[in-house]
């Protein structure tokens, strides 16, 4: 006999999807007196690519207002502003090329995945629905979102 587990909270995806813009980045370096935490993930993080060491999401709420996921290492920050303050920084960074975008539309995501350690990159496909590997980097998730979208 087959058992189905229903969720504990079931509801339907927003129509239309929800649309996130995931941006991908380089966080500034902990300054010398933060916390031994702090410093050894900001020089763990230079070993990976530039460009590729954060991955943030944000989506369009409607009235100039946008919705912000930022995983941290020891938080996840979420929180609502306003345009002004989440659009001039992320064009900056794409001009001078110190940040890329991906638009991703969200779809479900798997009934059940092992997702790894929580991490930015884990966090985010996560929230956009797609399926990763337990362990993959910012450039990982950039690349199978770019092959995704052709």
């Amino acid at each position: 006999m087959e058992r189905h587990h229903a969720p504990l909270l079931s509801f339907d995806l927003p129509d239309p999807k929800q649309v996130w813009l995931v941006v991908f980045l380089d966080p500034p370096a902990a300054p010398p007196g933060a916390p031994w935490r702090n410093r050894f993930l900001s020089r763990a993080l230079t070993l990976l690519r530039p460009g590729f060491r954060h991955v943030l999401a944000v989506s369009p709420l409607g009235d100039g207002k946008w919705l912000i996921c930022n995983p941290g290492s020891c938080f996840l920050g979420l929180g609502v502003a306003e345009s002004h303050q989440i659009l001039p920084p992320i064009r900056r960074g794409i001009g001078n090329g110190t940040a890329r975008c991906r638009v991703f539309v969200a779809g479900r995501p798997e009934p059940w995945q092992v997702r790894g350690l929580f991490t930015c990159v884990n966090v985010v496909a996560h929230l956009v629905g797609m399926k990763t590997r337990p362990f993959m980097t910012p450039r990982q998730l950039y690349r199978r979102m770019a092959a995704m979208q052709g």
